[in-house]
C-alpha cells in the first residue's frame, strides 16, 4: 500500500498528455482588446467607488447617462482585484488555472465513465480543441468551474454515485455564478434537462420516481438563488435582452454558427461525426437524460460559437462512454501504478509552468508567434498586437477631438484613456443597430466622410488591417491627414 501512495496508473498519463498540451495552448492565447479591458475598468470603478455603475459613461455617441446593465459585476471586480494584486500576469494565470481545472474534472469524469484513460484522453482532446476560440481572458472564465460542478454533481447523483446532500452545493454556487457572468442561465438549464430526463426515465421504468425528489428540491432551492444579485429578478430580463439584441445576434461573430474553418471549428464538426459513429456502433445506449443533454447543447453550439465550449464539456464524458462500448477492449493488461508514472506526469506539466505569464517572454517561441503580441511592454505579457498600445500613448500626449475608433480599440481606450470618449466599444447591446450599421459603413469606406461629418467625428483611431478599406481611402483623401502610424493602429485628423 505504501509503495502506491505517490503512484498513478499508466493510463492516466494519456490524460496528462492532453491536459498538458491544452495548458500550454491556453497559456499562449494572446489577449485581444475586445472583452477584457473595459471589464477591468468597470471592476476598478466598483472597487474605487463601492458601487456598481448603471450608465454608459464612456461612449460619446450616446448620452453618458444612458442606462446600461453591468451584469457580470462580480466577475469584473475579481479581475480588478487580481490585476491590483499582481498586474496583468495574475488574471492571465487565473484564466489558465481555471481552464485546466475545469477540463481536468471533465477528463476525470470521462475516464470514470469509460474505464479507459486512453478513450477519456481522446474525448477530452476533442472537447479542448473545439473550445480554443472560447478561452480568451474575460469574465466568462468565472463560469467554467461552476458549469462543470453543476454538470458533474447532477450527473453523478442521477447515476446513484452521489448522495442527495452533495446537491446542496448548487444553491450557493448559483449565488456566486449569477453575479459573476451571464452564463449562469446554464445552471437552471442543466437542472431542467436532468429533471426532464429523469422524468422520462421514470416513465420508462429505468429509475424509481422517488429519485426525482432531491432534484426537484434542489431546483426549488437553486432557482431563488438566482435572485441574489443587485437586480433581483430583473437579471432575467437582462439576459433576455442580450439574447434578443439585434446587433449582438446579427453582427458579432461569436453569436453566429460555427463555420468549417479553423482548428476549433473543424474539431467541433469532427466531434459530431465521431459522436454519430459511436452512437451507431456502441453497445451503450444513451439514457433519455444523456440524449437530452447532447441534443440541447449541440443545438446551442450549432447556433452560436460562444456555446461550443459548453457542448464540449457535456459531450466528452458521454462520448468516452460510447467509445468504450463501440471499440474492443485494450488487448494488453495495464501494469500496476508506479512512482515513475507520477514523475512522468510532473515532467509533462513543466512546459505548462514555463509558459506562465511571469516568464513566458523568456521562452524561445517561434518568431511568427511573437509577431502576434506586444513583447517587453510595461502593460504586461501576451497582449495581442491588435491592441493599440502605441496609438493610445500618442493620444495621451496629444489629446482632443471627437474620436471615431475601431470597436476593440474602444475597450482598450476605456481602460487606458477613459477621458477620451469612444465612438463605439464592445458593449454591443448599448449602441443602437443603426449606429452599428454606420460603423460598418465607415469601416468599409462607404460614404465615410459624409457619415463622419454627420456624427461630428474629426479624429480617427483605426486598425489598418481590420479596417483596410478605410485606411486605403484615407491615404488618398486630402480632407484627412495621418497623425500617427503604429504597428497596426493609425491616427488621422480632419484638415481644417
Amino acid at each position: 500500500m505504501r509503495s502506491y501512495a505517490m503512484s498513478i496508473p499508466i493510463d492516466l498519463l494519456w490524460l496528462a498528455v492532453v491536459l498538458a498540451a491544452f495548458g500550454v495552448l491556453v497559456s499562449l492565447i494572446p489577449l485581444p482588446p475586445n472583452d477584457f479591458w473595459w471589464h477591468l475598468r468597470i471592476g476598478t470603478l466598483i472597487l474605487d467607488e463601492g458601487r456598481i455603475p448603471r450608465t454608459n459613461m464612456f461612449g460619446w455617441t450616446l448620452p453618458l447617462e444612458a442606462p446600461f446593465t453591468y451584469g457580470a459585476w462580480l466577475g469584473e471586480t475579481l479581475l480588478a482585484l487580481l490585476y491590483r494584486a499582481g498586474g496583468l500576469p495574475l488574471p492571465v494565470f487565473a484564466r489558465n488555472l481555471l481552464a485546466l481545472l475545469a477540463f481536468a474534472m471533465i477528463g476525470w469524469e470521462a475516464r470514470r465513465r469509460s474505464g479507459s484513460g486512453r478513450l477519456a484522453a481522446l474525448a477530452l482532446a476533442l472537447a479542448a480543441g473545439m473550445s480554443l476560440n472560447n478561452l480568451v481572458l474575460r469574465p466568462q472564465i468565472w463560469s467554467w468551474v461552476p458549469f462543470t460542478v453543476f454538470y458533474l454533481l447532477l450527473a453523478r447523483f442521477q447515476e446513484g454515485v452521489l448522495r442527495p446532500i452533495a446537491l446542496l452545493a448548487l444553491p450557493p454556487l448559483m449565488a456566486f455564478w449569477v453575479n459573476a457572468h451571464g452564463a449562469f442561465v446554464l445552471g437552471p438549464t442543466l437542472l431542467l434537462l436532468f429533471l426532464a430526463g429523469g422524468t422520462l426515465e421514470a416513465l420508462l421504468g429505468q429509475r424509481a420516481p422517488s429519485t426525482l425528489r432531491p432534484l426537484a428540491a434542489i431546483a426549488i432551492l437553486t432557482l431563488p438563488a438566482m435572485l441574489l444579485n443587485p437586480q433581483g429578478i430583473g437579471i432575467l430580463g437582462y439576459v433576455h435582452r442580450l439574447l434578443t439584441d439585434r446587433p449582438s445576434q446579427t453582427l458579432v461573430v461569436e453569436w453566429a454558427s460555427p463555420t468549417p474553418h479553423g482548428i476549433a471549428n473543424l474539431t467541433f464538426y469532427g466531434s459530431i461525426l465521431i459522436l454519430l459513429l459511436a452512437l451507431a456502433y456502441s453497445r451503450h445506449r444513451l439514457r433519455p437524460t444523456e440524449a437530452l443533454l447532447i441534443a440541447a447543447f449541440l443545438w446551442m453550439a450549432w447556433n452560436g460559437q460562444r456555446y461550443v465550449i459548453w457542448f464540449g464539456m457535456v459531450a466528452a464524458p458521454i462520448l468516452a462512454q460510447l467509445l468504450a462500448g463501440a471499440l474492443p477492449p485494450w488487448p494488453w493488461p495495464s501494469p500496476p501504478p508506479r512512482r515513475l508514472n507520477t514523475l512522468l506526469a510532473a515532467i509533462l506539466f513543466l512546459p505548462v509552468l514555463a509558459v506562465q505569464p511571469w516568464w513566458v517572454e523568456r521562452i524561445p517561441l517561434p518568431e511568427t508567434y511573437w509577431q502576434q503580441v506586444w513583447r517587453g511592454q510595461a502593460i504586461g505579457p501576451l497582449v495581442g498586437i491588435e491592441t493599440p498600445v502605441d496609438a493610445v500613448e500618442y493620444l495621451r500626449a496629444h489629446p482632443g477631438g471627437r474620436l471615431f475608433n475601431e470597436m476593440g480599440y474602444g475597450s482598450y481606450l476605456i481602460w487606458a484613456l477613459p477621458e477620451q470618449k469612444v465612438f463605439v466599444d464592445p458593449r454591443v447591446e448599448l449602441y443602437p443597430y443603426e449606429l452599428w450599421l454606420d460603423y460598418i459603413r465607415i469601416s468599409r469606406a462607404a460614404r465615410y466622410h459624409e457619415l463622419l461629418e454627420r456624427y461630428g467625428a474629426d479624429r480617427l483611431l483605426i486598425d489598418r488591417i481590420l479596417q483596410e478599406e478605410l485606411a486605403r481611402a484615407l491615404e488618398k483623401d486630402p480632407r484627412w491627414e495621418k497623425e500617427f502610424e503604429g504597428v497596426r493602429a493609425q491616427v488621422w485628423r480632419k484638415r481644417q
